[in-house]
């Protein structure tokens, strides 16, 4: 394992950071298109498909990369370590989105 001391405090922790995430970016969770387009960026920005704006990122770029950087980590843990114990609502429907986004890429779509 990759150095997740304590997987549920780690994904406790990265449910309230994707939480505070979200809500400096106004996103509404229950919003599907909005949370797919944050996964697609994700995605593209994983596979090096979308870089940064500019050198250094601040303001809403820079949390917009910080929520995607937990979105990747929360995936990392989830995969290592196995589905933790009750996942938050923010994880919960950003792997969802995930999962679809993956399986449309992979189906070439």
């Amino acid at each position: 394992m990759a150095g997740f001391g304590n997987p549920k405090a780690t994904a406790r922790d990265i449910e309230r950071a994707l939480q505070q995430a979200g809500r400096a970016l106004g996103l509404d969770w229950h919003d599907a298109a909005a949370v797919q387009a944050l996964v697609a960026e994700t995605l593209d920005r994983r596979q090096g498909l979308k870089a940064a704006a500019g050198r250094w990122p601040h303001g809403h770029e820079r949390q917009r990369l910080k929520l995607c950087a937990l979105v990747v980590l929360r995936r990392r843990l989830e995969l290592e370590l196995g589905a933790a114990d009750a996942p938050g609502a923010a994880w919960t429907t950003l792997s969802r989105a995930l999962d679809r986004e993956i399986e449309s890429r992979l189906a070439g779509g």
